[in-house]
């Protein structure tokens, strides 16, 4: 038998094994005759294919490998990723008990889980499409610490060009060159499986996963990005550039203008309008003289701009920074470079569940403030 047939009809006889266990304990009894000499003859019978599949392993790393000549083509990537996620399915349900180096290509994380190589990166992925600051921010993708180099100026103290007549000097620049560190605070995300999925063949069991975790973290990534949390992310409405609105609960058109007229020009072609969508809906109700809206709701712009709708924006009240325009560029995150996940299998048994954790590094921090614009509201 091939060594795939092998671990297949291992992984069944477990499946079978923990069939029997479960039913017994769900019906609060002891197994019965039957189901113990089915479950003995099932654990000897793995045994037996275990010490099958070693001599097999061992009798592989010593054949020869075969010659590819030059036209032959190489094993497809995908069917390194669909092997992988098969694995770690298997290994989630509880259909394979372990992990044979050689079948599979995993990677070996710091907390010392086997983390699949394919399935963190769908998870990144699928973080960086829910969260627009991780495509319109200066994302960096490392895990070590991140120093970068700011120049520190302002409206009165900035670089600036003019005329140099003979035997004059130019004006001493007073900014001065300093750093912003980003370090990198673990941000972990915890989804529960049903054992049930076990028995329900049409469920893309990895696939659940990798979403359940992806929004999980793509939610507080977010909270925190644009709020942050005292000594760890910085969130964006730490601006503190801007205007402040004449009302503690209403926005204007002409202040909409006054806020965009306050980046500089150069940095409004990049910057987006960041609000809650209650904040949106708002503005959208804004009429002219002639009873007009200024903006179409279903454009997603203002002013010529597009908007980003985030649930974590306050929405307008007194005091609360309810806009900000940026060119997030202005913005730098330390993303990870890999998820490292582990399961919990005893923590969630009484519920009939599988705890599923995700860990990533994350930091992020204001590194260009005059790219960055917020409206707060009137105090009250």
């Amino acid at each position: 038998m091939k060594l795939k047939a092998l671990t297949e009809k291992r992984a069944e006889l477990v499946e079978k094994m923990n069939s029997l266990v479960n039913q017994a304990d769900t019906e609060n009894r002891a197994m019965s005759e039957e189901e113990a000499a089915a479950f003995d003859a099932a654990e000897k019978e793995i045994k037996d294919l275990d010490a099958t599949i070693a001599r097999e392993e061992r009798a592989r790393k010593l054949a020869p490998a075969p010659a590819r000549t030059a036209n032959a083509p190489a094993a497809p990537a995908h069917e390194d990723t669909e092997m992988e996620e098969r694995a770690f399915a298997d290994y989630i349900l509880g259909r394979a008990m372990e992990n044979r180096a050689g079948e599979i290509q995993l990677t070996q994380g710091n907390n010392g889980v086997i983390v699949p190589t394919s399935i963190a990166n769908r998870i990144i992925t699928k973080v960086r499409d829910m969260v627009p600051f991780l495509t319109l921010a200066d994302v960096v993708p490392t895990n070590g610490k991140l120093s970068v180099p700011v120049y520190g100026e302002d409206a009165t103290n900035y670089i600036k060009a003019d005329y140099v007549d003979e035997g004059t000097d130019l004006t001493d620049n007073v900014g001065k060159f300093t750093t912003i560190d980003l370090t990198g605070y673990v941000v972990g995300a915890l989804a529960l499986v049903s054992n049930k999925l076990k028995d329900n063949t049409d469920i893309d069991v990895v696939g659940f996963i990798v979403n359940q975790v992806a929004e999980a973290m793509a939610e507080k990534l977010e909270k925190e990005f644009i709020n942050g949390t005292t000594g760890k992310i910085t969130g964006i409405l730490a601006a503190t550039n801007g205007k402040t609105a004449a009302s503690a609960t209403a926005i204007t058109y002409d202040e909409l203008v006054d806020l965009k007229h306050s980046l500089k020009q150069r940095f409004r072609g990049n910057a987006r309008w960041i609000m809650a969508p209650g904040t949106y809906t708002e503005l959208c109700k804004l009429k002219d003289g002639n009873k007009q809206p200024y903006f179409k709701e279903d454009e997603y712009k203002i002013l010529g701009l597009p908007v980003i709708e985030s649930d974590s924006m306050p929405e307008m009240a007194a005091g609360k920074k309810a806009i900000v325009l940026a060119d997030l560029t202005g913005y730098t995150i330390k993303a990870t470079k890999k998820v490292e996940i582990t399961l919990l299998r005893e923590k969630f048994a009484t519920k009939n569940m599988i705890g599923v954790m995700s860990f990533g590094e994350y930091d992020g921090k204001i590194t260009d403030s005059k790219k960055i614009a917020v409206l707060t509201m009137k105090s009250a």
